[in-house]
């Protein structure tokens, strides 16, 4: 993964997942009275994340948090609300700090997912500021989706060979496809819902013309509330009478409001206490561009433990796992998802690796072919052999 990349990718995550803060921060302000301020929104974020790049590039991880207070201060004197105050100056922050920890904790989908539900929510229970500004969490959700396709494509289009116009072209066809595709949704949608609430409209007067029958005999009836019988129990109504005048005195003084909010405080309290109980603790070192490669070694060695897997049985598979397992420890190891090609030109391993050798290991693992022992013994001898040649590549990189 060249710098670039890896810049990308972690400016695509965050600004993904600062969408759903915008989202968020939109809705307080606006409830209580502040202006929606989402250019100074983002205008905040990307400092931060260039504040954070900085310190975390020239000092140590943890020291990112000085910057908790001076966004907390800042968003205050911009006057946001001090719950978004709140929400700006620690979220931000944190997910820095998981995207410096692992790059491939993005959460985008999860983003995704929880703006389109908030969409949803924002959309039934409306109040009367949110009926005023709903088009605008519209266009916020729409923005966030279209910035994370968008970023996926330029992402995707990125070192695979393409010329520069050919890549503006893919990305320009693909981008307008979506577009012209979501337009024709939202068309399409506004008739679905009609045909949608003509079906049940249908449905419900068909139940009821063959309910009528059943229930016409109920039109004739008619109740009557009873009287109490003159001179009969009056003292004990009296007393019924005062004991619940009494209950609904009492439960009207009870500071309902002040209850609820304590059990809501309670349970949040609960979660963060679980959250922060069970929550991997980020490494404390800054990475550097020239340290991505072997910080994501690391960090798939580390995934790999943590899956227990287990060695495959077919002998030659088994040898080029443990093959694999020796250049991880090495930080020579590959990314995820990424090929025996790919890995050999981003190590420049073109004069060690014997891509020939490793033809055996394609055939065993992808065609299930039997190989002789004159094939195995060959071909751990190359395995042996490109170990002795990587370890004398290390030493001269070192």
């Amino acid at each position: 993964m060249s710098r670039f990349k890896y810049y990308l990718a972690f400016f695509h995550a965050y600004m993904t997942n600062m969408f759903l803060l915008a989202f968020i921060v939109f809705f307080i302000n606006t409830h209580n009275g502040k202006p929606p301020s989402i250019g100074l929104f983002i205008l905040i974020t990307i400092v931060v994340l260039l504040a954070a790049w900085c310190i975390a590039h020239h000092f140590k991880l943890r020291y990112i948090y000085f910057l908790l207070p001076i966004i907390l201060i800042t968003t205050l004197i911009l006057d946001f609300h001090w719950l978004s105050a709140l929400l700006i100056s620690y979220l931000s922050v944190l997910r820095i700090e998981y995207l410096f920890d692992d790059p491939e904790n993005t959460m985008v989908e999860s983003s995704l997912i929880t703006s389109f539900l908030l969409l949803i929510a924002v959309s039934v229970f409306q109040t009367e500021t949110t009926s005023q500004l709903i088009a605008t969490y519209y266009i916020l959700f729409i923005a966030q989706l279209l910035f994370y396709f968008a970023g996926r494509l330029l992402y995707l289009l990125l070192d695979n060979g393409y010329t520069i116009t050919r890549k503006t072209i893919v990305f320009l066809t693909l981008i307008s496809s979506f577009i012209t595709l979501g337009i024709i949704s939202s068309i399409a949608y506004r008739y679905g819902v009609y045909v949608a609430q003509y079906i049940v409209y249908i449905m419900l007067s068909i139940i009821v013309f063959l309910m009528r029958p059943f229930f016409g005999f109920m039109e004739t009836i008619e109740l009557e509330m009873p009287d109490w019988p003159e001179g009969e129990a009056t003292d004990q109504q009296r007393e019924d009478q005062t004991e619940m005048i009494q209950q609904e005195s009492l439960s009207s003084q009870l500071p309902l409001d002040s209850i609820i909010t304590i059990i809501l405080i309670m349970l949040a309290a609960a979660g963060l206490y679980f959250f922060y109980k069970n929550r991997q603790k980020p490494t404390d070192h800054p990475e550097k561009p020239g340290s991505i490669e072997q910080h994501n070694s690391t960090n798939d060695i580390q995934k790999e433990k943590r899956s227990a897997s287990k060695a495959p049985q077919n002998k030659i598979r088994k040898l080029y796992y443990e093959f694999e397992k020796w250049l991880a420890v090495k930080s020579m190891g590959r990314y995820r998802n990424e090929t025996i090609d790919e890995w050999i030109s981003r190590r420049q391993l073109e004069d060690i690796i014997d891509t020939t050798t490793l033809e055996t290991y394609r055939r065993t693992r992808y065609m299930s072919s039997e190989v002789s022992e004159d094939e195995y013994k060959t071909y751990r001898q190359a395995i042996g052999r490109m170990k002795k040649e990587i370890n004398t590549h290390i030493k001269k990189e070192r």
